[in-house]
């Protein structure tokens, strides 16, 4: 056995609960005997901690994810009399991570990474470990004079170790917040991309082609949209920071303050109801980012509009006929399929309804939204259709119908779709796994481990369409990324209905 295997399954293992390492050696042994744990497991002597300071000071610290290229950091004041589980969730935001993963501290001076001490996280302490509860040690404790070191690994798969090194001691505000980053360089390492091997291999495909090209296609697709690994935004590093801590009732009062643009989406209000402050965190970060951009103007309007519009219109007032088995009319299939440029992305006349699916989707679509309904053999105009005459009324007619589901569930899986597109810039094929996750972590099932992302794909299926559409992009199509702003203007309005200020030409 190669000595870097050797060094990763020892790693691994030193990684195991108690809990875990038992089961293990009872799966072994059921084919060599039976194995038992020491009746204590073997710990390292951590060193005497001092007392903390009499005054609390603010920290300057350096922080690096290890073994990087380009080198990844960052510089953040921080409270002396912070808890290490309090900068644990400092950590999490300042490199965007989303705390899906088990982690530890390690104390320094040296670095002794599964070879040393560390203190015990919550989830330690449910298995039973003894030794220094993480939630019970300020971090001037161990970060006292210039040079000072402590080091921090997230994640035992990816196994992102970040080592903090102290730069100053200075005077601290009586008013000053947890942390403050003053610099930094390059985006946060994504999660569960591999570690620091999966990392290299995305940044050196991004810096040789922004477009991903070389990567394999289900790799590209797990990119979310508009990565840039060289990226380093102070701002939004600084809006992440200002979220830790908050309780949610307090992450909803900010969101209602004056001048904000960031309220609460009414439709996702049932999940405030199971969450935890880790994910109102997350949602109150992407309703502040969605509520941020310029206005549509009327050009993003129309392209909106028009294939609803263009429904609307033919059906007229004598309606759209239909075949008694339902189907529209095949001159009519025709009209919509080359009129709305359909034939660019589909097969086959365009004559038969049901042999030309993005027919189909629109005209079922039209129906979900109220736009048409079925009447004596045709397809004919609703009320609220009769009633719209300009592109922004259609838009306000699709927007204000388009996440109504007689589910709560399925109606709050398209509203996140809806906020991660608005917050993001656009669609992307990994929003079906992040909704997942957020219900999963709000303690929703569709299968034992959770909502399944399949789950989730079919739920919001309505939403994507119409997103797809707005984009200009069709049902086979890879493409309309340079009009993913036409499906946040969709999203902003379906979620905030009546909030969106004047049309900009």
């Amino acid at each position: 056995m190669s000595d870097d295997k050797a060094e990763e399954i020892r790693r691994w293992v030193q990684g195991l609960s108690p809990t875990e390492l038992q089961g293990v050696l009872d799966g072994i042994g059921g084919a060599l005997g039976s194995f038992t744990l020491a009746p204590e497991r073997q710990t390292h002597q951590m060193p005497e901690l001092p007392d903390p300071p009499e005054e609390t000071s603010a920290l300057t610290v350096r922080v690096d994810v290890d073994d990087l290229r380009p080198a990844v950091w960052r510089r953040l004041v921080l409270r002396g009399d912070l808890l290490l589980d309090e900068l644990h969730a400092v950590l999490q935001a300042a490199f965007g991570w989303q705390d899906h993963h088990l982690h530890k501290f390690w104390p320094g001076p040296q670095k002794r990474i599964w070879r040393g001490p560390s203190f015990l996280t919550e989830f330690d302490l449910s298995e039973g470990e003894e030794g220094v509860p993480e939630s019970e040690v300020q971090l001037d404790q161990l970060l006292r004079a210039k040079g000072d070191r402590l080091f921090y690994t997230y994640d035992f798969g990816d196994d992102w170790t970040c080592t903090l090194r102290l730069e100053a001691v200075g005077p601290l505000d009586d008013d000053a917040p947890q942390a403050v980053c003053t610099g930094g360089r390059m985006a946060g390492p994504l999660e569960d991309c591999g570690g620091v091997p999966g990392h290299q291999e995305l940044v050196e495909a991004y810096l040789a082609d922004p477009s991903l090209r070389t990567l394999d296609r289900e790799r590209r697709d797990w990119v979310p949209t508009g990565w840039d690994p060289t990226a380093f935004d102070l701002e939004e590093v600084g809006h992440r920071l200002s979220l830790v801590g908050l309780t949610t009732d307090e992450l909803l009062e900010r969101l209602a303050q004056p001048g904000t643009g960031a309220s609460f989406p009414e439709v996702l209000e049932p999940l405030l109801d199971l969450a935890l402050p880790p994910v109102v965190a997350e949602l109150a970060g992407l309703v502040e980012q969605a509520r941020t951009g310029g206005e549509p103007s009327t050009e993003d309007l129309a392209e909106i509009a028009r294939p609803y519009r263009f429904m609307v219109e033919l059906a007229g007032q004598d309606g759209i006929p239909l075949t008694s088995a339902g189907w529209m009319k095949p001159a009519f299939v025709e009209r919509i399929y080359h009129e709305l440029g359909l034939a660019d992305d589909w097969i086959g006349k365009g004559n038969r309804e049901d042999l030309t699916a993005p027919v189909a989707d629109l005209r079922s679509t039209c129906q979900e939204l109220g736009l048409l309904r079925r009447y004596k053999g045709r397809l004919v105009r609703t009320p609220l259709a009769r009633g719209l005459s300009t592109d922004e009324e259609y838009v306000d007619a699709v927007a204000g119908r388009l996440l109504r589901h007689r589910n709560t569930w399925v109606e709050v899986a398209g509203a996140l779709l809806a906020l991660l597109t608005a917050a993001e810039g656009g669609p992307s094929r990994e929003h079906d796994g992040t909704i997942a996750r957020i219900l999963t972590d709000c303690g929703l099932r569709t299968t034992p481990g959770g909502v399944d992302r399949r789950h989730v794909a079919e739920w919001v299926r309505p939403v994507s369409a119409a997103l797809r559409r707005a984009r200009g992009e069709r049902l086979l199509s890879r493409g309309g990324a340079d009009h993913d702003h036409r499906a946040v203007v969709l999203t902003r309005r379906a979620l905030w209905p009546g909030e969106d200020g004047p049309v900009t030409a």
